[in-house]
């Protein structure tokens, strides 16, 4: 098994591209998208590109997730990874916020209107804050990395690409979670998803009366409590 995070969800992508790896819900909005590793390979690699070109991150810096569960939490934190910076719980080189703009970076801050299919905001955003979906479609879908990450690498605050493998439990089920993918207390489960074969169906604002129904259409396996 490989030990660098970037290399990991390649090698998942490899195994089965076109199966579903992340559905995500929001029952707030009746939002569904469902993306299968290739498609959110292709997502990565466009942030990945956009977070090189546009923001000139490197190796050794660090990116902070503010975001609600969502599937572009997932995108982010991967794209951090493949570009050999790490995630940090503090304040990041760049952050990555939704609507209300939450938390700002060191020295760049993107906002996502946690639109559908990564939409751009319809208002003007506070003045030294980038939009995310206005950015992000003209980068390509294919990247390479100048300098990839190495097993002691950094990749969350202390911990780095060994210890996030090495402690992950291998998850082959279909599962269905609510809990934030990028946190320190989700992102063990992303990394044992990738690595163990299985799928999300990731739920923000779940509406408990339809739980039972979506375990049925989703094929769920068990779900994660948090």
């Amino acid at each position: 098994m490989s030990r660098v995070l970037p290399e990991l969800f390649a090698a998942a992508v490899r195994r089965d591209g076109g199966a579903p790896f992340l559905t995500y819900y929001d029952d707030s909005t009746g939002e569904r998208i469902e993306l299968s590793a290739v498609t959110t390979a292709n997502w990565v690699a466009k942030t990945a590109n956009l977070l090189v070109d546009e923001y000139d991150l490197e190796s050794g810096a660090t990116v902070a997730i503010g975001l609600p569960p969502h599937w572009l939490g997932v995108v982010w934190a991967l794209s951090t990874w493949s570009v050999g910076a790490s995630l940090t719980t503090g304040t990041g080189t760049l952050a990555i916020t939704g609507p209300d703009v939450a938390i700002r970076g060191e020295r760049e801050t993107i906002a996502s209107a946690l639109l559908p299919l990564g939409g751009r905001y319809r208002e003007p955003l506070p003045a030294g804050v980038h939009d995310y979906g206005a950015e992000v479609y003209n980068h390509p879908d294919v990247f390479v990395p100048f300098d990839p990450p190495s097993p002691a690498s950094p990749a969350y605050d202390e911990l780095t690409h060994d210890d996030l493998i090495g402690t992950a439990e291998p998850v082959a089920d279909r599962i269905l979670v609510t809990r934030d993918l990028a946190s320190r207390q989700g992102v063990g489960l992303l990394v044992g998803v990738i690595s163990g074969g299985g799928s999300i169906v990731l739920c923000r604002n779940l509406d408990p009366a339809k739980l039972d129904r979506r375990i049925q259409d989703e094929k769920v396996d068990r779900v994660v409590e948090d």
